[in-house]
């Protein structure tokens, strides 16, 4: 087994004001201190180099330092379940749940390899087509006002042409420490005018006339599509995504749709995390 291990120490980002209840919008980044870790571990079956194999990477940003304690437990919380998907890992130091994570990958690639492919020597694949690969890449996207706009984008390889690369976004409230989502921030009943927003949009992304159009191009459902709570923030606004197979066929990867405040203004309720960012 391969491992790689690096860690770098981010510099404190301790220039913004603090921010009070009545938070007015502005340009300083939050007071947080963020440290990175990198990931990196290679299994071949049997420890044999010339078998198939197994590798993972993960790259994680996470905040180390600020003025809230339990704000800052509550956040490292909520991004270690965004990062790898299981509740197993909340509670751990980051450092502990990735290394816990990659040994959990390379356990269950062992466990699967023995039930999928365990005659692939007398096969005619290569050795890339029962190996498999995954990579976890986090970001922080916003990081202003009290909110933090967080993204994990992971790649999956299993072998043949079954990969995919997923996105995954968390918006979080400095303040609470809680994850903010579409009813936090949406007057009552907003479903079916977003829902038609969101299609409305596609069309004109993708200059057609009508939903029905986009079959053509590898889309399906866009008539019908619906919000998923998949969103990130900028400072404009805010962008939904939906995962390559999701509403289209996989090829044509993710699909992204953003909106400015001013078009989703109907909508917004006028007291929420985020409703200073749209009342100046």
């Amino acid at each position: 087994m391969k491992a790689i291990f690096t860690r770098i120490i981010l510099s404190g980002i301790m220039t913004g004001a603090f921010l009070s209840c009545d938070t007015k919008k502005t340009d300083s980044p939050n007071e947080v201190t963020y440290d990175s870790l990198s990931v990196s571990r290679i299994y071949h079956m049997d420890n044999d180099s010339t078998k198939p194999s197994c590798t993972v990477k993960v790259k994680y940003i996470f905040p180390v330092k600020y003025s809230d304690a339990e704000v800052l437990s509550k956040i490292r919380r909520e991004l270690n379940y965004a990062i790898l998907e299981d509740e197993s890992y909340e509670s751990l130091s980051p450092d502990s749940a990735v290394e816990k994570y990659a040994a959990d990958y390379i356990k269950n690639y062992i466990d699967e390899a023995k039930v999928q492919f365990p005659d692939w020597v007398e096969s005619d694949e290569t050795e890339d087509y029962y190996s498999f690969y995954k990579s976890i890449e986090s970001k922080v996207l916003y990081d202003k006002n009290k909110l933090l706009s967080y993204q994990v984008s992971t790649m999956d390889y299993k072998g043949g042409a079954n990969s995919s690369t997923l996105y995954k976004n968390v918006v979080l409230d400095l303040k609470t420490g809680n994850v903010v989502t579409e009813q936090d921030i949406f007057i009552p009943d907003y479903k079916g005018v977003l829902n038609a927003m969101l299609t409305n949009k596609i069309v004109d992304q993708n200059n057609v006339k009508k939903a029905e159009e986009l079959l053509e191009f590898g889309y399906w459902g866009i008539e019908d599509i619906t919000s998923n709570n998949n969103f990130y923030l900028d400072d404009n606004g805010l962008a939904y995504i939906f995962n390559q197979g999701e509403y289209s066929a996989p090829s044509l990867g993710k699909i992204e749709v953003p909106f400015s405040f001013e078009e989703l203004s109907a909508i917004l309720k006028p007291d929420s995390p985020i409703s200073f960012l749209f009342k100046q």
